[in-house]
């Protein structure tokens, strides 16, 4: 008897290894066609997503492309208005340092002195008139008056354009009475 508890004790030893055998084969197969099923979700899912941002990628493309286009056409129209525009800039230039108001000063100045050479010949003129002509005395004292008020205000004229044109005042020239004093 002995013997046949040692065949029952293996028989039953080996029934449940058996057994146990066949659920891991099953529990392994459940497991390797969840992680399949898993996988496979999970790639078609990525498939999915991928296909539909290139295809934003590419749409979004080409508006970005337009607007390089774009930019780039603006920009050589800029860089031409720019030139232009720099032509125009050395044309005033040009412009302004040939009217500019030295040279307009300078040419009132010179009319200035040309009315006071103008008014001293005629003063001289007046004077050898009035020798010529009988009672021209009077007449001449008159004029030769008048054209020193205007020999006057020619001389302010011109004082005043040489202080606009230097911006400091005219000096003054020396009397004699200035140069007496400065002497004692």
């Amino acid at each position: 008897m002995p013997k046949n508890d040692t065949l029952k004790d293996e028989d039953v030893s080996e029934k449940p290894a058996k057994k146990k055998r066949n659920l891991p084969i099953g529990l392994i197969a459940g497991f390797f066609m969840c992680f399949l099923v898993s996988v496979g979700a999970s790639s078609g899912i990525f498939y999915f997503l991928s296909n539909s941002s290139a295809a934003e990628v590419t749409s979004s493309e080409q508006p970005i492309e337009e607007k390089i286009k774009a930019l780039e056409t603006q920009l050589t129209q800029q860089e031409q208005v720019i030139s232009g525009l720099e032509q125009e800039a050395s044309v005033l230039r040009t412009y302004l340092r040939h009217s500019s108001s030295t040279a307009l000063k300078n040419i009132l100045i010179n009319q200035e002195e040309s009315i006071q050479n103008y008014l001293s010949v005629m003063r001289q003129g007046i004077g050898d008139l009035s020798d010529l002509v009988p009672r021209g005395t009077d007449w001449a004292n008159e004029y030769q008056y008048r054209t020193d008020l205007a020999l006057k205000s020619s001389l302010e004229r011109l004082n005043l354009l040489r202080m606009l044109k230097t911006g400091e005042p005219p000096k003054q020239p020396k009397t004699n009475t200035d140069t007496e004093s400065s002497e004692q």
